[in-house]
């Protein structure tokens, strides 16, 4: 069996209030060891059982977040305009275009069908010359339709509010709104017909605002496709129809999260490249060879995607995680190389010689560090319990880029040395040093 538990409320709350035409089952499976489908997809298969076997009902299936309580919708559109009109129009034409891009299920809006009601519109001019305030026929509305309990009969101990409004034969259809007699200033009775309007309308099931404005949310769950690329076929569609400049569209759900979470990261990589590279200016006393050593940092970030791809990873926090540890531990490769070569220059050696020498005395610490580590991180990798698909990506980010930094960076960090050692001395900035250390010398 997969499921271990099942709890049903009838009646489940929607917007902090019972509703009576929902239904709520919460299914626990049991633990991943014990089943080989995933919550996802047993979720869509029992969607498809139960569309066939209940007519007419509605179903979406979400997952549970780690306190218990329902993940919000991954993909969500907050649709912002004037009037809420032109919000609700703007809202269904994007939950069209929404459901027709792939990997999109149980596309929905916060707003669903309208309850229906009677709208009254009055005529303030024809109110003004009737004698009829405002005021009075809002009260004399509410109590003809809802009632009025200030009056009270009391039984003993007990008290019963006496509710007084119309008979329900009077207030059946909108004719009988339309015939209501409002009792004017002059003490005469007015039909409503007279000076107002009645419309048969609908109403929104409830009223949402953000930033001040009219608001509809238009969301749905992700199923065989990271959230990301959902959200740039989503750009396109946006794109696509061309809404006028009152409507305006925010983005919530997972796209939100990862935009914040991309942009912190990204800047902490920056800042850890530049504190790497200070950090290297210090101990060699130049500003050029730390750029040598630089230069390993994106051939791990080959091997990682490489990583990546192989083991169907997408790029979220974890994996930007990995490859921000990746900059400290592939730097370590390059150094070995680097200063092993300005080692062997120091003694006489002509570049060519001093390189050949450096890659193949480092080549044997760098395979024996590179390696401890990705064997290190193989159980992480490899992991298949509660929770371990979080952390398998950071783990095949890692191994991926020391597997590929590990080779690579004996290839092109001996290359790149070369190379800058060659426009050092075009530049003359050799000169420049041995002049300085000549005229040292000379002083001492």
């Amino acid at each position: 069996s997969l499921v271990k538990t099942v709890f049903t409320t009838v009646g489940a709350e929607k917007n902090g209030q019972p509703q009576a035409h929902l239904a709520e089952i919460r299914v626990k499976m049991v633990p991943q060891s014990e089943r080989k489908i995933s919550d996802t997809d047993l979720a869509r298969e029992m969607k498809l059982v139960l569309q066939k076997r209940i007519a007419g009902a509605k179903i979406t299936t979400a997952t549970s977040g780690l306190l218990g309580d329902v993940d919000d919708d991954p993909i969500q559109y907050f649709v912002m305009g004037n009037s809420m009109d032109s919000v609700l129009f703007a809202a269904n034409r994007l939950l069209e275009s929404m459901s027709a891009v792939k990997g999109v299920m149980d596309a929905k809006t916060s707003i669903e069908a309208g309850n229906p009601e009677i709208s009254i519109i009055p005529d303030r001019n024809k109110m003004a010359s009737l004698g009829i305030m405002l005021g009075t026929l809002g009260l004399e509305l509410y109590n003809a339709f809802n009632g009025n309990t200030d009056a009270k009969f009391r039984d003993g101990n007990n008290e019963y509010d006496i509710n007084i409004r119309l008979d329900r034969f009077d207030r059946r259809s909108s004719a009988d709104v339309e015939n209501f007699a409002v009792i004017n200033a002059s003490g005469n009775p007015v039909k409503l017909k007279q000076f107002a309007k009645v419309e048969s309308t609908e109403s929104p099931t409830q009223l949402e605002r953000r930033n001040r404005a009219p608001s509809v949310t238009v969301s749905c769950q992700v199923a065989g496709r990271p959230s990301g690329d959902v959200g740039t076929d989503m750009e396109q569609v946006i794109a696509d129809l061309n809404f006028p400049e009152s409507i305006s569209i925010d983005y919530g759900g997972d796209l939100e999260n990862q935009d914040e979470g991309f942009g912190s990261l990204g800047m902490a990589i920056l800042i850890s490249l530049l504190l790497v590279y200070l950090i290297m200016v210090l101990l060699y006393n130049s500003y050029v060879y730390p750029f040598v050593v630089l230069f390993s940092i994106p051939l791990a970030i080959i091997g990682a995607f490489w990583a990546m791809a192989l083991t169907m990873e997408s790029l979220n926090i974890f994996t930007i995680l990995g490859l921000l540890m990746l900059i400290g531990l592939v730097a370590q490769n390059a150094i070995l190389v680097v200063d092993f070569t300005n080692q062997i220059k120091s003694t006489g050696m002509e570049l060519k010689a001093a390189l050949m020498e450096a890659t193949r005395k480092r080549f044997r610490p760098i395979i024996m560090t590179a390696l401890s580590m990705v064997i290190g991180m193989l159980p992480v990798a490899l992991a298949q319990g509660a929770g371990s698909a979080w952390k398998n990506g950071l783990a095949w980010v890692i191994i991926g880029g020391l597997l590929s930094s590990m080779f690579l960076t004996l290839i092109v960090v001996p290359l790149v040395y070369y190379l800058m050692d060659r426009v050092i001395i075009r530049l003359g900035w050799n000169k420049k040093k041995n002049i300085e250390i000549k005229e040292n010398s000379e002083i001492l």
